[in-house]
Parts: structure tokens; sequence; C-alpha cells
């Protein structure tokens, strides 16, 4: 039996066990289905039919005595041909458009508050994949004083997103000539990435040998600075929320998951694959190439300005989760994001 071969009452009753386990948390027999769900159908004619869906890997039975749990493949069946797409209510959808204001400019305000709503309405964790540095087109530079070895850099993006990075300088700069590097970069800028303005300032310094060359020296200095160790920053919201899920109870388990979130570079691996998709896509169980997350499920989807990709959001949580309402959740939640960065950068 292929997915396409599942009868409509085989649909029907498996639609029914997964939402009924949702619910529960607990296996789901026959008889329930029959009296919440399916009161036309016999208990034993629900038990043959979820009994040919455990045969060809759509349910499980944890025992011989117990009813059925879905299995990752019933669920992506559920995600991908029996899933409703309802919209969030009205409440939710206010409570997220006040909550991310066209005012945050500042990248890391913006990603954290954006990972904190997502975890409060969904209960889950929440995952902010924050634009990269060397990935973004920039308008602006600026650079402050903190002492003599520490520099503030501030960059604005074309998006309108104010990113900051704090770096040491090996020989003091004044005042006066850090402004006159943060005006020769500017006029560089303007659409480009800092590599881009980088590879300007090479090329600059291969023509000009006399005149520009301390400034130009001091400038590709700061530029590489800014660059160099540039990792991409993942901001986690509401980690603890997964504790509370019946299905982790045990310590071990929580130990090990708490350990890959930890690990955000493995985070950022699986993310960077949701930069180049359009649109919502869940990542169900042992879809998953993070070990320690396969009894877990994402939810993630990429946010824009204009047509460039800047980052990506999403949800973690227990496959046991609904799909239904976390899919708007994040979908809402990821078009209201790009369309305030896509404003800003206007």
């Amino acid at each position: 039996m292929r997915a396409h071969d599942i009868n409509p009452r085989q649909r029907q009753i498996l639609r029914a066990v997964i939402h009924d386990y949702i619910t529960s948390g607990e296996p789901v027999g026959s008889r329930s289905i029959a009296r919440r769900y399916l009161s036309d159908l016999s208990a034993a004619t629900i038990r043959n039919v979820m009994a040919d869906l455990e045969e060809v890997g759509y349910l499980s039975q944890p025992h011989t005595s117990a009813g059925r749990v879905p299995t990752d493949m019933g669920y992506r069946f559920y995600v991908d041909s029996l899933m409703r797409r309802p919209r969030l209510s009205k409440v939710d959808e206010s409570r997220i458009e006040k909550g991310i204001q066209p005012s945050w400019g500042q990248a890391e305000e913006l990603m954290q508050v954006t990972s904190r709503i997502l975890s409060d309405l969904s209960h889950y964790a929440a995952l902010v994949l924050a634009p990269k540095l060397t990935q973004n087109t920039w308008r602006r530079i600026d650079f402050v004083h903190l002492n003599r070895e520490r520099i503030l850099v501030v960059l604005v993006a074309d998006s309108g997103l104010v990113q900051q990075k704090v770096i040491v300088i090996d020989e003091v700069i004044e005042r006066a000539e850090l402004d006159r590097i943060s005006r020769y970069l500017n006029t560089l800028l303007g659409g480009v990435t800092l590599h881009q303005v980088r590879s300007r300032i090479v090329a600059r310094m291969a023509e000009e040998r006399d005149e520009f060359d301390q400034l130009m020296r001091r400038a590709l200095e700061l530029s590489n600075k800014t660059i160099e160790g540039e990792g991409e920053e993942v901001y986690i919201g509401g980690a603890a929320n997964i504790a509370h899920q019946p299905e982790f109870a045990d310590v071990k388990k929580m130990k090990e998951i708490f350990g890959a979130f930890e690990e955000k570079s493995r985070l950022v691996k699986i993310l960077d694959q949701f930069l180049a998709q359009g649109g919502v896509r869940v990542v169900i169980g042992g879809e998953s190439e993070i070990r320690e997350l396969r009894e877990l499920s994402l939810i993630a989807s990429p946010y824009k300005s204009g047509d460039h990709v800047l980052g990506v959001l999403g949800i973690v949580g227990p496959k046991r989760m609904a799909y239904e309402r976390m899919v708007a959740l994040v979908d809402f939640t990821a078009r209201l994001m790009s369309r305030i960065l896509t404003e800003a950068a206007a």
C-alpha cells in the first residue's frame, strides 16, 4: 500500500488517530476513535483498518494490549496529505504583530523578541537564525571607540537591520582616523557585501600606492576583523518548554536534547537548508540529521527582505504536536518579518 493507495476511510481513521494522540499523549484504541470521531463505524471495523495502517508503517503498537500511535511515516503522510491549513486566531495574530514592531531596528533585539514570541505562543522551543554579516548587503558602517584596543562596529543593512560587533585592534587608531576610515568605507558601501568591499579596497590599493595607502591598509584591516570569526547566530527561546512534555520525562534524554541545543553549529547546519527553500518546511523525527533531536519535529520558514533571504525562524517540539496550528504560527511570523524588513529597506 503506497501513500496514494490509502482509501478515504483509511485517511479518515489515520487523521482521527493522530488527532487523538496529539491531544491525549496515550496510545489510541479503536473504541476511542469510534466514540469520539467516527460513531458511524464499529470498533471492529476501525480496529481492522488500524491493523492495515500498522502493517504499512503509518501506525505502531507499543504493547500488544495497547492502542496504536503514529510513526514518523504516519506523521509525514498527515502533514503532506491530510492536514488542513487553518489561519491563526485574530488574538494570536495581534500578539505577534504587537510584539514584532517595525521599530525593532537592532538585529539582536529583533531576533530575541521573535524567538520569545514564538516560544510563548507555541509552548515549545523557538529558533531564529540571524542574518549573516558576510551575506548581508550594507548601506552604512560606523566605528565607536570602546577603549584603546576595542572598537564597536555598527553596520546598517539595506534591510534596515542594525548589527553590531566588537573587534580587537592591534594598534591604536585615533578618533579622527576612525572617522576617515568610516567615511571611506561608506563610499564603497551601498548594496554590496563586506566581502565585496574588501575586494574593492584590494583592487584600489593595487592601483593607488601612494596617497591612500595608509587609509586603505587600515580600512582593509578593520574590514577583515569585522568579517573574521563571523559565524551564524542562532537565538533559542523557551528551550525549557521541551522538558514539560511527557515524552521527555527521561532525564538522560533531556540532557541529550539540551546538549544538542547548546551546539549551535549543528543547528545552523540544519537551518541553513531552509534558506534556499520558500515557505514552511516540516522535519519530522528521524528525518533530522541530529541524532539527539530525532524524537522531535522542526517547523521552520525563511524570512526575507524583498527577494533576498536573510534568515530562518521556526519551532522545535515533540512529534506529538498540533501541526496545523504550528505551521500557521511559523508561516504568519515569517511573512510578518519579511514584510517589516522589506518595508524598512524601501
